[in-house]
């Protein structure tokens, strides 16, 4: 039942050039991350799928041929690039190694629902696997669609719920992906030492929307790389197991994706005096914050962010406790897409429910009075009031549900935000903005942010205040990424306050070329022999998609 897609094709496309022919060779597969400089190098992946059978939940196996070769640990994430989804919700039924010898070994110990549209701005750290010695050059996910829920924004910013189809226009069901890795990118696990792998599930290049059908064509399109990430924040959740304030260590067992069972292993954060805590609704940092976990009962829900690497995680934002959303009570996640008054309307709400259950609202009023609490990282319990809340920012919300879509709010978080937009002016930085927090632009209304309504927000010249960040190198016209909070409401500018800047690469970025023709082709191919495919454009459907990328950028 599995179709492949043979032999790997691979091209070149000069940015603000269409070449009208693809030269097409046979290849060995090989990880899309290769370039040169001003152009794209772009590779149709070969992925199979099929229907696929099994699922519940298991522990890692051993190879099947009884070995007693020693094993090695694997940390393991998943993310997403940024693209038009409110939400993806899909059960990921199994994430399979295949080692050169022909061994398999399962490293996801419990069939787990994952929100891929959450993972555009961090990598989710979802396992750490205790994995048999070798060399690993393949993957295998099983994802089940059956029971999806997949929303996405239309043309004027809306919600639309939409059904996952394959080419053929038939429901998705279950479907197996298999990913194989090239010899520079093979998984090498070996005793005494730490390796770390990367599954990123490019939800825009993946899946085609038909908005009059109400449908999403899915083709997955996935990419994998033996390291966590350098250029996203990495989380990771799941329940206190100790405190060690002498070693400034949490040790977590990982429950990731809003888990309450499973045994996904352990791993250590590591804290440092400029720690950001909130610890059952108080802001904390560094050693005080340490303190206060200590108090807390073994097997709390946790929430970190920070930076991985093969030795633990240098951790900048910690929650605990209560501040965890969905811990003890029903919470109110989403973006603040206008403001009037005390009213905040949050556009792509979900409710998070204390006993696990996920529901999205779409649009949601939440109410702030003077009796508000709010809380961002890197601000003291205190610090902060309801005015420090404004449009775009992201929140989660705990309080009083008035009906199913309001709440008067006695609490609320503001969490760290991210933007993607291109760069108009360098020094003081000013950007066009195409996503805030996976959010097109036009959806906000920015209406009172500015300290006079001549100084409201302007997406088209989003001002951001970067501090002593270092601009070096960014350049007007560059494509960015910028992690911060927005500015209290009616104080613009600055519009935004950023913590972090990251000058994205474009030049050396996986890509994906989707081709069709209307009325088919008898002739695709103008030329066919044993050395070279040469593939005639001249009336074919066109769309390039670079990983990390909005077209709109593309087409600049």
């Amino acid at each position: 039942m599995y179709q492949s897609i043979n032999p790997i094709v691979l091209w070149r496309v000069s940015r603000g050039e269409e070449k009208q022919s693809l030269h097409v060779g046979s290849f060995d597969l090989m990880r899309i991350l290769h370039g040169v400089s001003g152009l794209f190098l772009l590779i149709l992946l070969t992925v199979a799928f099929g229907c696929g059978g099994g699922g519940g939940g298991r522990a890692n196996v051993p190879p099947p041929s009884g070995s007693t070769s020693p094993s090695g640990e694997l940390l393991v994430g998943i993310t997403d690039a940024e693209g038009d989804f409110i939400s993806y919700l899909v059960d990921v039924v199994s994430l399979t190694l295949h080692r050169q010898n022909g061994d398999t070994v399962e490293v996801l110990p419990l069939e787990t629902r994952i929100d891929f549209s959450e993972l555009t701005e961090v990598t989710e750290l979802v396992t750490v696997a205790s994995v048999p010695e070798g060399q690993y050059d393949s993957v295998v996910i099983r994802l089940d669609f059956s029971d999806s829920d997949i929303i996405v924004q239309d043309n004027d910013g809306n919600p639309l719920e939409v059904t996952a189809v394959d080419e053929d226009g038939l429901a998705l069901d279950r479907v197996d992906v298999r990913l194989t890795l090239t010899s520079t990118d093979v998984i090498q696990i070996a005793a005494g030492r730490p390796a770390a792998f990367s599954l990123d599930f490019d939800l825009d290049a993946s899946n085609t929307i038909d908005m009059a059908l109400q449908q999403v064509v899915v083709s997955p399109f996935l990419l994998a790389t033996p390291e966590l990430e350098t250029d996203r924040e990495h989380r990771v959740g799941g329940a206190l197991k100790s405190v060690n304030t002498e070693t400034s260590e949490i040790e977590l067992r990982i429950r990731p994706f809003r888990l309450r069972t499973g045994q996904f292993g352990e791993f250590t954060i590591g804290i440092d005096s400029e720690t950001q805590f909130e610890v059952n609704g108080e802001g904390l940092t560094g050693a005080a914050g340490l303190e206060a976990m200590v108090l807390l009962d073994s097997g709390v829900p946790v929430g970190a962010w920070g930076t991985i690497s093969l030795d633990g995680m240098a951790a900048d934002v910690v929650l605990a406790g209560s501040s965890v959303p969905f811990s003890d009570a029903d919470v109110v996640v989403g973006v603040v897409s206008g403001r009037l008054g005390g009213d905040l309307a949050i556009r792509g709400a979900h409710v998070l429910f204390a006993d696990g259950r996920r529901v999205f609202r779409g649009d949601f009023a939440v109410s702030l009075t003077e009796d508000t609490v709010v809380t961002a990282p890197g601000f003291d319990s205190g610090a902060l009031s309801k005015m420090s809340v404004s449009v775009g920012q992201r929140i989660v919300a705990w309080g009083e549900f008035s009906t199913d879509t309001s709440m008067v709010a006695t609490r609320l978080r503001m969490r760290m935000n991210q933007l993607t937009a291109q760069v108009v002016q360098s020094a003081p930085l000013a950007v066009d903005l195409f996503y805030l927090n996976s959010r097109r632009a036009h959806i906000y209304d920015f209406s009172g942010t500015g300290a006079m309504p001549e100084m409201d927000a302007d997406p088209d010249h989003y001002e951001i205040d970067t501090g002593l960040l270092s601009l070096a190198g960014i350049a007007d016209g560059d494509l960015v990424r910028v992690r911060g909070l927005v500015s209290p409401f009616g104080t613009a500018p600055a519009d935004y306050v950023g913590r972090t800047v990251i000058d994205v690469q474009t030049d050396f970025r996986a890509a994906l070329l989707h081709l069709g023709w209307r009325e088919g082709a008898s002739q695709p191919f103008s030329v066919v022999d044993p050395e070279v495919l040469e593939i005639d454009l001249a009336e074919a459907r066109k769309t390039l998609r670079v990983r990390g990328v909005p077209a709109e950028y593309l087409e600049e």
